[in-house]
């Protein structure tokens, strides 16, 4: 199947046509979509290494003395330190790569060809407000899980779509939580399943990349990664095919207004007639018939003039 054959849905898509064509376009350009996530992989694999040496040898002393306990509050410190520095390298990586690859998508479906490096220089452009939309919805939705865990779920359904609202539709970050939102209303359920299946397939091909990856010995790290980036592009492929799914039942919903203009009648474009002017006769001043050539009074004839 061609790439231009995809093109945008031109109905609203169940939630299993939206995974089965994120599949089948991830299928079809499978070296694009899985080369950034397998860069980022091996990024953030270089950094975490390169963190962990400064990290403070673990040395744990034969009595539990006034010296262990300051060595264990500085070794914490350090501790949460790196571990905080690489959650946010690992989410703006990952905050990239999720752009990159939904610009990219978006680009195949509406152009029929698009480029990694375009991709990756307007997802630079955008990476402020992505950063700062992807801040809020994980606050609430951490908020969220803490309150019961069901406002949590919600949340992440309600703010799914930031990431395809800002790439293609170029909005800011509290913009996009709004377009999110309304784009999202009357199909929670819907989003709520897509979102679900998504676990459910990343998860199940994690597991078995996992097991697989234990048999590689040293090398695991290496086919572990190369595992993830396999699975992760199906995330944003299929956030892209709700988007526009969204979208297409939007403007199904929206009816123009039809009227019929009212015709108004065109002026004639002949001048009214002008009635001639009443003649006299010449002799006695006797009112003339319109075409007479004698005067009923003397009964004398009447030139007319000309």
């Amino acid at each position: 199947m061609e790439i231009l054959s995809l093109g945008k849905p031109p109905r609203v898509l169940s939630a299993a046509e939206i995974i089965d064509r994120s599949f089948s376009l991830y299928s079809q350009r499978l070296l694009e979509f899985f080369a950034p996530f397998f860069l980022a992989g091996i990024l953030y694999g270089l950094i975490r290494h390169v963190t962990g040496l400064f990290l403070p040898p673990v040395i744990l002393p034969q009595k539990l003395n006034e010296r262990f306990f300051e060595w264990l509050m500085s070794y914490l410190g350090v501790l949460v330190g790196a571990t905080s520095a690489l959650g946010i390298t690992f989410w703006i990586i990952s905050t990239i790569v999720s752009g990159i690859v939904t610009k990219y998508a978006s680009d195949l479906l509406e152009k029929g060809d698009s480029s990694l490096t375009a991709a990756f220089n307007f997802t630079i452009h955008k990476l402020a407000p992505l950063l700062v939309a992807g801040l809020i919805s994980g606050v609430l939705m951490i908020l969220g899980v803490i309150c019961f865990i069901v406002p949590g779920i919600i949340v992440a359904v309600m703010f799914s779509l930031i990431v395809p609202v800002i790439i293609i539709e170029d909005r800011g970050a509290f913009e996009s939580l709004e377009r999110s939102r309304r784009l999202v209303d009357k199909s929670w359920w819907k989003t709520f399943t897509v979102l679900l299946l998504i676990l459910l397939v990343t998860g199940l091909l994690s597991i078995i990349g996992e097991s697989v990856s234990i048999f590689f010995g040293p090398f695991g790290d290496v086919a572990s990664t190369l595992v993830a980036a396999l699975i992760q592009p199906i995330y944003p492929l299929a956030l892209t095919y709700l988007y526009y799914s969204m979208c297409t039942k939007e403007e199904k919903l929206i009816q123009p207004i039809s009227y019929k203009p009212t015709v108004m009648p065109m002026p004639s474009a002949q001048p009214p007639a002008v009635p001639e002017p009443p003649r006299f006769c010449i002799y006695c001043g006797q009112e003339l018939p319109a075409d007479s050539a004698f005067c009923p009074n003397c009964g004398k004839r009447i030139r007319r003039s000309s």
